[in-house]
């Protein structure tokens, strides 16, 4: 035997109740700020904590729910559609269930209408998307961290590099600031170059033999200065920090590494060492930048400027993990509790401020400057800073993006000598 009418309404919505989609008929005021009273809603309506007869009495508008954030907005799209003679309203925005709790929902609704084409009635559906909300807001704040990172190494002397352990060094990730060298990081990703053919003749032997015995060894990491020839003939001094990773055998398959030019550092027979800890195998873009920065002596960061006057004290937007060296925690700065001005030490912070004001006034990009600070445990560190001054489209000043080195260790050598 068939199944009847009614026997299919039942099925149909005994599907419906026990789903997670909650479907609503909602009735039409044609006012800018509609409330939306219900005259249907699905018995899951449980999901949010509120019952069938909360809405059907009239106790409880739909309106009432929307989170007060996004209502407006809700209203303003869905009364413009339906202005316009749109037939259809897909929206995301969030609810507040009966317990108080914020959840994410996607609308999507169809706008009756009588004969006349008068708005009569919405019919439509609310699903919670609030994991797939969550998971997609967790992985802009990754993107938007991994952008920092990206920027804070592009603009400074730390070139970053992921080889495969094979002849010539094949490139799968180069930063974009390889073009100091005259090339761009497509031109050694695609093979255009290899990275090996840049190392001076004088040198080539030496870093190919120091890189065999290391993969084929126990060491995980190491450190070596050599030559290279840049695009244009140049010749510069590099520091190279190689990171070997290792398959489950011990072979070596990838070297993350960052190359550092040191040719003035060199000149005036001072070392930079850019010491790195031992970090995890690389997984992905973003976790080798940031464990390139967090385990070096470099430390990020993004200020936000604040007005134009010489006595700002650097509100912190974005500060690299490895902060900790000197004693504090990122939360420290992004909460506000301290701004950056706040750790330079009192001696040298009218020098600073007024130094950074003068660069930026005059339209300049790049500010270089040592001092001093305090750590948290309130030891005294000599730091280089190089930042590169951010503007808008109207040369404001808007933030200052870069790097401290902790450089106590060589003020104290000059001291002695």
């Amino acid at each position: 035997m068939g199944t009847n009418i009614s026997s299919k309404e039942e099925i149909l919505r005994n599907i419906i109740n026990n789903g997670p989609v909650i479907a609503f008929l909602w009735k039409a005021e044609n006012i800018p700020d509609e409330n939306w009273p219900v005259e249907y809603v699905s018995d899951n309506i449980c999901i949010l904590g509120y019952t069938v007869e909360d809405f059907i009495s009239g106790k409880l508008l739909y309106a009432n729910i929307v989170h007060p954030d996004d209502l407006p907005e809700v209203e303003r799209e869905l009364h413009e559609i339906s202005h316009a003679g749109g037939a259809v309203f897909v929206k995301e925005y969030r609810v507040r269930t009966k317990s108080g709790e914020d959840r994410w929902v996607k609308e999507r609704t169809f706008i009756q209408r009588d004969d006349e084409g008068i708005v009569t009635h919405y019919q439509g559906t609310i699903l919670d998307i609030t994991e797939e909300k969550n998971r997609e807001m967790a992985l802009e704040e990754s993107l938007r961290r991994q952008r920092s990172l990206e920027n804070a190494i592009n603009n400074s002397s730390i070139m970053v590099f992921l080889w495969k352990v094979q002849e010539f060094l094949p490139t799968e990730y180069a930063s974009d600031n390889v073009s100091k060298l005259g090339y761009s990081a497509e031109d050694f990703v695609l093979g255009r170059i290899s990275y090996s053919d840049l190392i001076h003749p004088e040198d080539y032997e030496i870093v190919k033999d120091t890189l065999a015995d290391k993969c084929e060894g126990y060491s995980d990491n190491y450190t070596q200065d050599y030559r290279v020839v840049s695009k244009d003939g140049r010749t510069l001094w590099v520091s190279q920090e190689t990171f070997i990773q290792r398959a489950k055998d011990g072979n070596a398959t990838h070297l993350q590494v960052i190359v550092q030019d040191i040719t003035e550092r060199k000149e005036r027979e001072t070392e930079l060492k850019v010491a790195l800890e031992k970090q995890a195998e690389l997984l992905e873009r973003k976790r080798a930048l940031e464990t390139i920065v967090n385990n070096s002596p470099v430390i990020a960061f993004l200020w936000k400027a604040g007005p134009e006057d010489e006595m700002e004290l650097w509100p912190v937007e974005f500060v690299s993990d490895n902060i900790t060296n000197f004693g504090y925690s990122i939360e420290d700065f992004l909460s506000g509790d301290i701004l950056y001005g706040n750790i330079i030490d009192p001696e040298d912070l009218l020098d600073v401020q007024t130094e950074l004001s003068d660069i930026s006034h005059e339209g300049g990009k790049v500010f270089v400057k040592e001092y001093r600070i305090r750590t948290k445990s309130g030891d005294q560190r000599w730091v280089e800073e190089q930042t590169f001054i951010q503007r808008n489209d109207e040369g404001v000043v808007t933030h200052y993006l870069g790097v401290i080195q902790d450089i106590t260790e060589q003020k104290e050598k000059c001291d002695d000598n």
